[in-house]
């Protein structure tokens, strides 16, 4: 199904705050076509309005074991944001869309050098804070969706490496949905254990990661 003209546009509007050029890589497969086409024609969107600043790098899941190896792919179409260090920081099993634009924008505009709102108190309480993996499970129409992603992954950049963020939309990856027994978005999903469910602020999710996490 094409992106409606209101995504599109929401797509270009946004994209079009870019100011240095930044890489995505992308992992496709055949044996999930569609979503895997969905995603690639989304981010044709992204780059054919970043004015030259955005670069796909399209790898095939199938013939690029060392890759997949190198940054533990383990489900696909997924949309991968590496530091300077090839870490991989933020992946989307996620199309782009909807309540994902702002904030898929927003991560890359911080990836590039813009201002990131929670770096001071990432800075101020990084060595209490173990490195955790947080899958942010969501959907297209989650009212809260869009903020827990933008904390989460602003969290993740500041973090120096010790925060990794998968966003999954369990609509396109109902067997994660499953594995977790999600019933309600956003819930997170820190290092395999820990579970928040619902509106969590930033002050909650920071307070989790400082003591309660592994």
């Amino acid at each position: 199904m094409p992106i409606s003209y209101v995504y599109k546009k929401m797509i270009q509007e946004e994209i079009g705050k870019l100011n240095k050029p930044v890489t995505l890589k992308i992992f496709t497969s055949s044996k999930n076509l569609q979503e895997s086409v969905k995603m690639l024609d989304v981010l044709d969107i992204y780059q054919k309005a970043s004015n030259g600043l955005l670069k796909i790098e399209e790898h095939r899941y199938e013939t690029k074991p060392t890759l997949i190896k190198k940054y533990d792919i383990q489900d696909v179409p997924v949309i991968l944001m590496t530091n300077d260090l090839d870490q991989v920081i933020i992946r989307y099993l996620a199309v782009p869309t909807a309540a994902k634009i702002q904030p898929f924008v927003q991560a890359l505009m911080v990836l590039t050098g813009s201002s990131n709102y929670y770096k001071n108190v990432i800075n101020e309480n990084l060595n209490k804070i173990s490195p955790n993996v947080i899958k942010v499970l969501i959907t297209d129409y989650c009212a809260y969706c869009s903020t827990i992603i933008s904390i989460c992954s602003q969290f993740a950049l500041a973090s120096e490496g010790k925060l990794q963020i998968d966003v999954i939309d369990i609509m396109a990856h109902p067997d994660i949905s499953e594995k977790y027994n999600v019933t309600t978005v956003p819930t997170l999903i820190i290092n395999e254990d820990k579970q928040l469910i619902g509106d969590i602020t930033a002050e909650e999710l920071l307070y989790e990661l400082i003591n309660k996490t592994k």
